[in-house]
């Protein structure tokens, strides 16, 4: 136990350790939820954290339904972990700290789950056609396209990864340069008209709020948006129409 917690203090990437917190917040905001609903009377409309509990969960359900059919219901959670960790994390950074998605690890972590449950829904409902997939659109007996075919099935690991990591370093690299920028400005300003007050960025507070809500903010939700329209989609390819629950 010593030596899990000097690799947490002293070792562990910052970023991982952010992510960790935001999982923690996820925990404890689903505890939360799952208590209101579990108190709120079935007979009536839901009211407060009930009303989002049942919101949450609703809009998750019929996302998925609409994409995927009712059978596929067991993707659900995932859904619902996906639109809640992905926006804090990209969020995290407008409290100064490290945002887990600038670790390629996190992004690169969730492509491969997502890819996961991609080729294990072929599999099971497929079943041994899933192997025909691979020469397509060849006879089953001439397996020439056999590694583009495997690639093209590796692909949305990368796919889905770089986007979201590209998308948050973009974001923070542009952030430091408008902040040296206005700091910059800031300085000339007040060197100009013969002040001692160098190191205090005055053009930034005016700049940055806007570009933090379009990076961190807006962006956070476009990039789940697209992580999740992506895995949901990329499902539905690989699995037959969509089909009701048994």
């Amino acid at each position: 136990m010593k030596k899990i917690w000097d690799y947490i203090v002293h070792d562990m990437p910052a970023e991982l350790i952010v992510s960790l917190f935001v999982m923690l917040i996820i925990a404890i905001i689903a505890i939360i939820l799952g208590h209101a609903i579990k108190k709120a009377d079935p007979t009536k409309a839901p009211k407060g954290l009930a009303f989002v509990a049942d919101f949450l969960v609703e809009h998750s359900m019929n996302s998925v339904d609409g994409t995927l059919g009712t059978a596929y219901e067991k993707f659900v959670p995932y859904y619902i972990f996906l639109i809640l960790f992905i926006p804090l994390c990209f969020v995290s950074g407008l409290f100064s700290l490290p945002s887990p998605i600038m670790y390629f690890s996190i992004p690169l972590t969730l492509a491969i789950v997502s890819f996961l449950g991609i080729q294990i829904s072929s599999i099971y409902y497929n079943k041994w056609s899933y192997l025909k997939g691979f020469t397509d659109p060849l006879p089953p007996w001439l397996p020439i396209l056999a590694p583009v075919n495997l690639l093209g099935k590796i692909a949305p690991i990368l796919s889905l990864s770089i986007r979201m990591f590209g998308n948050a370093i973009a974001g923070y690299m542009l952030m430091t340069l408008v902040y040296w920028g206005t700091g910059t400005l800031s300085d000339s300003i007040i060197n100009a008209l013969h002040l001692s007050a160098n190191g205090i960025n005055f053009v930034g507070v005016f700049v940055a709020p806007f570009l933090h809500a379009y990076l961190d903010i807006f962006s956070a939700f476009i990039q789940t948006l697209i992580f999740v329209t992506l895995t949901m989609l990329l499902i539905s390819v690989e699995i037959p129409a969509p089909v009701a629950k048994k």
